[in-house]
């Protein structure tokens, strides 16, 4: 024990995700094997990964399962994350990228972020590919959510870590125990990405780009398997109505899903976030189609398809694209801007500070403008019908100012590295909300790898602090976590 925090409970944990790691990876390595690739890159990372789980595993052995603390919980989720992408880059590392670069894209992927440092994608090894988006995909529920779906005996303290790991203003519980609520929304999420694959299949796409673009579409990813993104399987138009559909349902909260299957379509209407969420795809992909209709040369029905694909995937933090927006009228950029920074619905797949943050936001704002005129009043925020503690109000306000800040912070930091305003806006956005495609500098079809190095560990350290929805991984920065 030190300064109150018990580090054995803490990296027996981290350990036991290390060996979870170091399984998933035979998937890519018997993919290799079955390409006539390099194995070696994945059985060094194999071997790496679980040596540093099993000593975690043999040095670290839990003192008392009832001791379970607040603070070795977010420490264990932070600390997850981190040791995932450090992992994870190992295949990266040994497959010819510079260390910043592996690490850039481990994290990239494994934080759902999807934005690249690889250029000609396409002559990467297909395992190696495949790794970036498994990646991703393991990514999308998050791993401490899958260690808690798969490892018996954690519902003593899983509440605590699922809780760390999906920091939002409400909580969806599918069953009294969280280690059963894990389960079912995996068991979701495996299911909805079969049934990607499979239409995907269906509609003539290969087997491999199939699974690939299934992973990184119900992940809200991003990754490619090509240079030119999803473009490369679009030839079909169904299939980029299909990309389109299971985006947006990527985007939607699972748990709501899953019950709106068992109490009907209508439990799913009357969710005011998922309303929300779906007006504000349908008006501002109608205000693009318009703006594109006008500012370009394309006709009515290549303005719809690019501007509903875009803002479908910009706004679930997917970040799959279908042509270079950068050289869109600023109009346009405008309006792509907006979608990367709402992000999309709690419990889902997708980053960003999510629609139910930004209705208790606006919500407030509309009660203090009442009470300017009522001082007296007693106005509750409302949700759903429910009265919000002030509690919820003010750790959403809290949230929403701290994500703004790092959002500026990061920037400057990015202009002082010598990137212009809208490059260094626009990466520390799409890092921070795990979006991946940037303006500027980086466009869509670009990769970050002609940044400078401290600029890369920024943005790095953006994704990371923006999956795990900031206070997770900012409290290890604070003084006052550390004290006993």
């Amino acid at each position: 024990m030190v300064q109150g925090m018990n580090f054995n409970n803490v990296f027996s944990i981290v350990g036991k995700i290390m060996l979870l790691l170091a399984l998933v990876q035979t998937v890519p390595a018997a993919l290799a094997f079955y390409y006539h690739e390099p194995v070696s890159p994945f059985l060094a990372s194999i071997i790496i990964t679980g040596m540093i789980g099993l000593i975690c595993h043999i040095k670290f052995q839990k003192t008392d399962e009832d001791e379970w603390t607040v603070r070795e919980s977010y420490s264990v989720v932070a600390l997850s994350w981190l040791f995932s992408a450090l992992v994870c880059s190992i295949p990266f590392l040994l497959s010819g990228m510079s260390p910043i670069n592996a690490f850039f894209e481990s994290m990239s992927g494994v934080t759902t972020t999807g934005s690249t440092v690889m250029a000609n994608i396409e002559l990467f090894p297909k395992s190696l590919l495949f790794w970036r988006a498994l990646l991703q995909w393991l990514g999308g529920l998050g791993v401490v959510a899958l260690f808690i779906a798969v490892i018996p005996k954690v519902n003593m303290k899983g509440r605590q870590l699922y809780k760390a790991e999906f920091s939002g203003p409400t909580e969806d519980k599918l069953s009294p125990k969280i280690s059963s609520t894990a389960k079912i929304l995996w068991l979701f999420y495996i299911g909805v990405t079969a049934l990607l694959v499979i239409l995907l299949f269906l509609l003539g796409v290969s087997a491999y780009d199939s699974f690939a673009f299934a992973f990184s579409v119900m992940s809200s990813g991003g990754f490619a398997p090509y240079t030119d993104s999803v473009l490369p399987i679009l030839s079909n138009p169904l299939t980029f109505v299909i990309i389109i559909i299971f985006m947006i349902i990527a985007g939607t909260n699972f748990a709501l899903i899953y019950k709106s299957m068992t109490k009907g379509i209508r439990y799913l209407l009357k969710d005011e976030e998922f309303r929300v969420y779906i007006a504000f795809f349908l008006l501002v992909s109608s205000a693009l189609a318009i703006i594109l209709l006008r500012d370009t040369d394309y006709d009515l029905i290549m303005s719809i398809k690019h501007a509903f694909f875009q803002i479908s995937s910009l706004m679930t933090t997917t970040g799959l694209v279908t042509v270079d927006f950068n050289m869109w009228s600023d109009a346009a950029k405008i309006i792509l801007f907006l979608a990367m920074l709402t992000g999309s619905c709690s419990g889902s797949t997708s980053g960003g500070p999510t629609f139910v943050r930004w209705i208790i936001l606006f919500r407030y704002v509309r009660r203090d403008v009442f009470k300017f005129i009522h001082p007296n009043a007693v106005k509750p925020v409302k949700y759903n019908g429910r009265s919000l503690s002030e509690e919820t109000v003010h750790s959403t306000i809290s949230f929403m100012i701290l994500y703004f800040v790092i959002l500026l912070v990061s920037s400057v930091l990015l202009g002082i590295l010598g990137l212009d305003l809208v490059s260094a806006v626009t990466s520390a956005l799409t890092a921070l909300g795990n979006v991946g495609p940037s303006f500027g500098l980086i466009g869509p079809l670009d990769n970050f790898s002609v940044l400078p190095a401290a600029s890369r560990l920024i943005l790095i350290f953006n994704m990371w602090i923006g999956r795990l929805e900031l206070y997770t991984v900012i409290l290890l920065f604070t003084r006052e976590f550390w004290k006993r």
